[in-house]
């Protein structure tokens, strides 16, 4: 299977109500600088947690929308996305990172679900599906808002995702963990969250 199709099934499984954004017409990321200064977050492999590596990945792979907010910022200036795996290859982590020209619209959004997050215990993805929501333990907030959520298909509770989600500035990143039949465990995201975070604060 090659890598595109694999990242095509992904984004149709992944609890996602939303493979793009949530602007009608041609994608509004596509005169969007890919990496640009958004590439500043994304993790160098050599500072993974044991046991994690690079994996191969597309620029984009569509934006998840979770709880009724869609985890992109407006008014992108940068994107990037970097996929990371388990050694044994049963486990992602895919980094999306955002650089937005509008501070104060991006704040509103991702404090949105910041918000809903602390209350959400449903997600309807398409017609006919139902993911159970709730908080994800474990982790330490970072940035100036924070959030951390497990989806879980109510009908296959193997078909698990979880995100982390926070903002610096004007960067968002979105963590989304997924994997065959597993996710990655709370300290790595916790790890990788955390070091993100310092190469934003360290790059301002």
């Amino acid at each position: 299977m090659t890598v595109r199709v694999l990242l095509v099934a992904v984004c149709a499984a992944a609890l996602l109500s939303a493979c793009g954004s949530d602007e009608p017409g041609p994608n509004p990321r596509a005169s969007v600088e890919s990496g640009g200064e958004s590439q500043k977050a994304i993790l160098p492999e050599n500072v993974l947690p044991e046991g994690w590596r690079y994996a191969s990945v597309e620029d984009f792979l569509g934006i998840p929308q979770l709880c009724g907010v869609v985890l992109e910022p407006p008014k992108l200036t940068s994107a990037v996305t970097q996929r990371f795996a388990t050694k044994s290859g049963d486990t992602f982590v895919i980094q999306y990172s955002f650089v937005s020209s509008d501070a104060d619209a991006t704040a509103k959004r991702i404090d949105s679900f910041v918000d809903a997050a602390k209350t959400c215990t449903e997600h309807v993805p398409t017609e006919g599906a139902k993911a159970e929501v709730s908080p994800l333990a474990g982790l330490s907030p970072v940035g100036d808002a924070f959030a951390a959520v497990s989806a879980v298909d109510a009908s296959d509770e193997t078909n698990k995702r979880e995100y982390v989600v926070f903002r610096h500035g004007t960067q968002v990143t979105v963590l989304l963990s997924y994997g065959l039949g597993r996710v990655a465990k709370p300290a790595d995201l916790d790890a990788m969250a955390k070091a993100i975070d310092q190469r934003i604060a360290s790059a301002s």
